[in-house]
């Protein structure tokens, strides 16, 4: 089936329709490092294909800068030029917007023309189905909270009109829409009925799930096999006259004979103090002497070693306050800024964000990791009392369900974003085989 994925991001959405033998042929997306990334993704794609991987273990060992990206890449367009080509069709580093008003933005036209070079490219004639989610910070609850009043007036608000005139354009079966719940009440649920209505305009139904009391629909990844408590909600689109039924995601959901804990998820990680580890750079695998979980085996598939794995540096008193949260999460308990000691605290406001030191603890399933750890580290705590630190890119990716191969290029804070903000990988082929099931058998 020919996909179209839409405000791709690191590509996490993709990554479980690429498993399950759909052809991506285009994937847009407006930040340059989250680009890069699917690019380097794409690469480990084509190579897995033709059985050469051990080019692309050859690339991870070279390619420990990202400012020599390009030139570190050409070690395999040398052997397979016409994976540059493919790239480059494939990959569309663009900002869906109004040119007149934004310099960066480029039009719903140009991108709909560059789309349908790539159809040609593949020699696709059609499209099945589109993916993907606009942005969705002004939609989130915490997202509304922080931008007050201005997220009545962001643009962003209306991004899915960009991602209506795309659904238009291709006219494909179907689209899965991936959000936060906050889509469904942003604007007192009047950006949901509009996004209704402007689908019902050009002959789609949109569902949010099978109850017609939308907030009942909304569901948390970790009943999936995700190792993460992460609320969302999924809307599925279809043509009209096909008359689909709603997607039914537990069917597919993955099934774990263990605990879906932190330290299931991420125990076998090289420990770290801060400031210590490696941004890109590939740590190899030891050859013995640890016992690994089922998850962990699972990350470690198609891999040779570590990368994206460096600790933060942070102040002392920062540090302190982290061993004080891990000895209280050990407890049962969560800490408190205003219980802080006063030679720890770093103003005056004692009534709100209280919560805002959390410990991933070792015997939990993990919170969510968002993009706000590009920022800092503080709700992302890791569990050791001995490492006191925050989660690392390669930790958050682990927590994600990003397989160890996965490469985030860019500076850190660009790979903590990417990782923050993607669709777990195991909740995509969750959604990329219960799509599969209703498209093919209705």
């Amino acid at each position: 089936m020919i996909v179209i994925d839409l405000f791709t991001g690191a590509g996490g959405l993709s990554e479980g329709f690429h498993e399950e033998g759909y052809k991506i042929v285009a994937q847009i997306e407006k930040e340059k490092w989250a680009c890069e990334t699917l690019k380097t993704r794409s690469i480990y794609h084509f190579l897995n294909k033709n059985n050469d991987l051990e080019l692309y273990f050859e690339f991870l060992r070279k390619s420990f800068s990202y400012k020599n990206l390009d030139q570190d890449r050409m070690i395999i367009f040398e052997k397979y030029p016409e994976l540059k080509e493919k790239i480059d069709y494939e990959i569309l580093n663009r900002k869906f917007g109004n040119p007149a008003n934004d310099r960066e933005a480029t039009s719903s036209s140009d991108i709909i023309r560059e789309i349908h070079e790539s159809l040609k490219y593949n020699t696709a004639t059609r499209v099945d189905l589109i993916i993907g989610g606009p942005p969705c910070q002004v939609y989130s609850v915490i997202g509304r909270s922080r931008l007050k009043e201005a997220a009545i007036r962001d643009s962003r608000n209306y991004l899915f009109y960009y991602y209506l005139n795309i659904v238009k354009e291709f006219h494909p079966k179907a689209f899965v829409f991936e959000n936060v719940p906050g889509i469904l009440t942003a604007k007192n649920g009047r950006i949901f009925s509009v996004i209704q209505e402007e689908f019902d305009n050009i002959g789609y139904t949109i569902l949010s799930g099978n109850d017609p009391e939308h907030k009942n629909n909304i569901i948390d990844f970790s009943d999936y096999g995700v190792f993460q408590r992460r609320k969302r909600v999924i809307l599925f689109g279809f043509r009209k006259e096909l008359n689909y039924h709603y997607p039914d995601f537990s069917r597919f959901a993955e099934h774990w004979d263990e605990e879906k804990s932190t330290k299931n998820a991420i125990s076998d990680l090289f420990p770290l103090l801060p400031g210590e580890g490696e941004d890109l750079k590939l740590i190899e695998y030891p050859q013995s002497g640890i016992v690994l979980s089922e998850y962990q085996k699972k990350m470690r598939e198609n891999s040779v070693g570590i990368i994206n794995h460096k600790a933060r540096t942070i102040q002392e008193r920062d540090r302190e306050i982290y061993k004080m949260a891990i000895e209280r999460s050990n407890r049962g308990e969560q800490l408190k800024y205003n219980e802080l000691p006063d030679n720890l605290k770093t103003h005056q406001n004692e009534t709100s964000f209280l919560d805002r030191f959390k410990v991933h603890n070792w015997n939990d399933i993990p919170h969510t990791i968002v993009a706000h750890i590009a920022k800092d580290g503080h709700y992302n705590i890791h569990p050791d009392i001995e490492q006191a630190r925050s989660l690392t890119v390669r930790e958050a990716a682990r927590i994600q369900g990003f397989p160890d191969n996965y490469k985030f290029e860019g500076p850190r804070t660009a790979q903590f974003v990417q990782v923050g903000n993607a669709v777990p990988p195991i909740m995509s082929k969750v959604i990329a085989k219960a799509l599969k099931h209703v498209l093919v058998s209705s």
